[in-house]
């Protein structure tokens, strides 16, 4: 008794330090009656409460079962940042990677793996020149399927077909995206307070890290490093020719210009139809020589193009769901099955008991239904 004591306190402080929290900080937030009593079970002088317990792993972002288990953790994947976030890293990636174990418990429960692989090409993509970048977002784009308009299919072909996790939430004016490939898979972190072309342009950034992955990938990049810089710009080389696919560009802005004339009106439509900003649109036309370089710079300058880019706009987009919709349904239907109680599918989808239904019909579920008959099969 004194070993398990011993080995659960030093999992909660070595979790503790992960996150950054003092004692007193924990106390508070597991609810405990002061610091002095995270200190006692710390260092396996006081046996700990069930429902201690319960408050101590939500306030640390991990699972009661982490802390308890024999054997040793094991080392925490790394998360790969765009932008670090400028407060609470720690506690944004702890959050990611605990919501990444449980989607993939899920799936286990459910036996819903992914339909195929999500491909990593091998070669240091610091080697890759922009133009083999761009030939390699072409050669994605038909082989995932991404159609003309990929940014439309981009967050279902890969999260229905490839089983990457996609999560929203907000984290931030610095934090934009975020990726991993951990024991749970390919997995991927997006700002929820950016608009949604520019979710969209995020989404195929961290793809390009995906598709490139490192086991040595670090954890800290400094932005002003030259080899973090240049995949930096890769990943946007590919991004950018992901969502805009030269043909289908070429094509689109073809009929627009069947008159023989182009203005600003239309790269801004450009753009909406191919949900991206109007900015990487013009980026865009620039690389494949339709806009001259001082042309574009002096367009991307224009307080007309940005005033008519906003009028494009809705006033309020559409905020991502709180949970990916296939994890909802994976959760919904392992506790249908029976593989969940109910107060497990409420914790994995982060609400009381009583208000779990309501959660529920924000993705047209009823938990009241019962959905348990057995079907025949052939």
């Amino acid at each position: 008794m004194d070993d398990l004591r011993q080995r659960l306190g030093k999992r909660i402080r070595a979790a503790r330090t992960t996150l950054s929290l003092t004692q007193q900080e924990l106390a508070k937030e597991a609810s405990l009656p002061a610091p002095q009593v995270v200190s006692q079970i710390e260092k396996g002088e006081r046996e700990v409460k069930a429902w201690e317990l319960v408050n101590i792993a939500k306030a640390l972002r991990v699972e009661v079962g982490e802390l308890l288990r024999i054997e040793d953790p094991v080392p925490r994947s790394i998360v790969l940042w765009r932008e670090v976030p400028a407060e609470n890293r720690e506690v944004r990636e702890a959050e990611f990677l605990r919501d990444c174990e449980r989607y993939a418990l899920l799936e286990r429960l459910c036996g819903q793996c992914a339909e195929a692989q999500l491909p990593l090409w091998l070669e240091n993509p610091s080697d890759l020149t922009y133009e083999q970048v761009s030939a390699r977002a072409e050669q994605a784009r038909k082989e995932f399927d991404f159609g003309s308009r990929p940014a439309r299919a981009l967050a279902g072909v890969l999260e229905d077909r490839y089983g990457v996790k996609i999560w929203y939430r907000s984290l931030g004016r610095k934090g934009s995206a975020a990726s991993i490939r951990g024991p749970f898979g390919p997995a991927i972190l997006i700002n929820a307070d950016e608009v949604p072309w520019r979710r969209n342009f995020n989404i195929a950034h961290e793809l390009f890290h995906l598709l490139t992955w490192s086991e040595t990938a670090t954890d800290s990049p400094e932005p002003d490093d030259p080899p973090e810089h240049r995949l930096e710009e890769l990943a946007n080389v590919f991004a950018s020719a992901l969502l805009l696919p030269e043909e289908a560009v070429r094509k689109a802005l073809a009929r627009r210009k069947s008159d023989g004339r182009l203005v600003m009106a239309d790269l801004v439509e450009l753009a909406r139809e191919f949900d991206v900003s109007a900015q990487a649109m013009v980026y865009r036309l620039i690389n494949l020589k339709e806009l001259g370089r001082d042309e574009g710079t002096s367009i991307l300058a224009s307080d007309a193009f940005r005033a008519l880019d906003r009028s494009t706009q809705p006033a309020v987009w559409a905020r991502p769901p709180d949970f990916p919709e296939r994890y909802v349904r994976l959760a919904f239907t392992a506790y249908h099955k029976g593989k969940l109680s109910k107060a497990r599918l409420a914790e994995l989808l982060d609400v009381r008991l009583a208000d779990l239904n309501s959660k529920l019909e924000e993705y047209g579920l009823d938990e009241t239904q019962d959905y348990t008959t057995e079907l025949r099969t052939a």
